[in-house]
């Protein structure tokens, strides 16, 4: 893939160098080149980038500065011809320091550690995805479902019943293997029923009401439910 930058510098010669460099890097692309932080900061609002080229020392408003306005920070590398900063640098989360001038071989070592870090990331973000739909047998169809709109799942000997707000299906799998699939939202609360808690309207002693209907809940899973429906009180 390929990383948009954004370059950030009030010096011509520095904006142009970087530039080059950018354009000699395969996996980067140039999203844009300000020359001070105010043009920056008018451009993330309506272009996200993933790794901020940045200066520190500029007029009217630092480098330091646009980091502090930005509730969503891209990926920094600060580029400055000033060590002191180094501390703030690490304050702020920036994953690699460039100081002027910035030979090539320098930028392509924070560049790599710049998109590596971005790469585990979306890897990280891959894995813990969850997907909002599912799909399952019928006698002769294959339905989707959104996990987000079944309301309960009721046992019927070797059949489940899928209950939502439009229409009840059957399919021949056990209540328990479909169990084992579903996201934490989904809670079972008698050997028969296993009910979406995002749908639940009340609980009544023994039971939860869910739009019309009632679910029994039984002594071998009362605690275990009502453990979970204490975790999403507020008080």
């Amino acid at each position: 893939m390929n990383y948009r930058i954004l370059i950030v510098d009030d010096e011509p010669p520095a904006r142009k160098l970087l530039s080059d460099y950018v354009s000699k890097v395969e996996n980067l692309a140039l999203a844009g080149v300000c020359s001070n932080g105010e043009a920056a900061l008018r451009f993330l609002k309506q272009n996200p980038v993933d790794i901020l080229l940045l200066d520190i020392r500029m007029p009217l408003m630092t480098g330091v500065d646009l980091l502090n306005e930005l509730p969503d920070k891209p990926l920094t590398i600060f580029v400055t011809a000033y060590e002191e900063y180094a501390v703030k640098g690490y304050e702020l989360d920036v994953i690699d320091y460039l100081m002027k001038p910035v030979s090539f071989e320098r930028f392509t070592k924070a560049i790599e550690k710049a998109t590596e870090y971005l790469s585990v990331q979306v890897r990280a973000d891959e894995k813990t995805e969850k997907p909002e739909y599912f799909f399952i047998k019928t006698d002769t169809r294959i339905v989707k479902f959104l996990f987000s709109e079944v309301q309960a799942i009721e046992a019927q000997r070797e059949y489940i019943k899928i209950i939502t707000p439009t229409r009840k299906v059957l399919s021949l799998v056990s209540l328990t293997n479909i169990a084992n699939a579903l996201p934490s939202e989904f809670v079972r609360i008698h050997r028969s029923f296993i009910i979406n808690m995002r749908h639940i309207d009340e609980v009544q002693s023994n039971e939860v009401l869910i739009g019309n209907e009632l679910y029994p809940i039984s002594r071998n899973y009362r605690d275990a439910f009502l453990a979970k429906l204490e975790d999403r009180k507020l008080i």
